[in-house]
């Protein structure tokens, strides 16, 4: 008996402690950041449980003229969310949530990886993972 509660406590601490690290890896992620090619800012801030993305910033003002829907079609791209419902992936150290495109209009399985304080890789999939492309946000202040 006294090995099982031990070990029962043992797991409840680890859990604990995931969770609290994963917590501090969110607020990491939480800011504005940058695109690749210097088109675009993203905002990234909590969104209830959990994480989302908003453009913020663009070099040269951009409709929204890919997306599916016709009436979205002129929107501008300035104020759009472009991640939601981002949450931590323990096991592979990313969050995980969906990702919108708007060069396309597609939406993508999408994950977040925080490489260092300022560097933050995002890839987005279809096909289960098959077919990937990503691309590396630097943080802005």
């Amino acid at each position: 008996m006294r090995r099982a509660l031990s070990l029962a406590l043992g797991i409840v601490a680890t859990l604990l402690f995931a969770q609290i690290v994963m917590a501090d890896s969110l607020t990491d992620i939480i800011g504005r950041w940058r695109d690749s090619d210097g088109e675009s800012e993203i905002e990234i801030a909590r969104c209830g449980a959990a994480l989302c993305g908003t453009i913020v910033w663009l070099k040269q003002p951009r409709i929204d003229s890919a997306n599916p829907t016709p009436a979205n079609r002129g929107r501008s791209l300035l104020g759009l969310r472009v991640l939601s419902g981002f949450k931590p992936d323990p096991a592979a150290a990313t969050f995980s949530g969906d990702g919108y495109n708007p060069e396309d209009g597609r939406s993508y399985k999408t994950t977040l990886e925080l490489k260092s304080k300022t560097t933050l890789s995002i890839k987005g999939c279809v096909m289960g993972g098959f077919i990937c492309d990503d691309d590396i946000w630097t943080r802005r202040p």
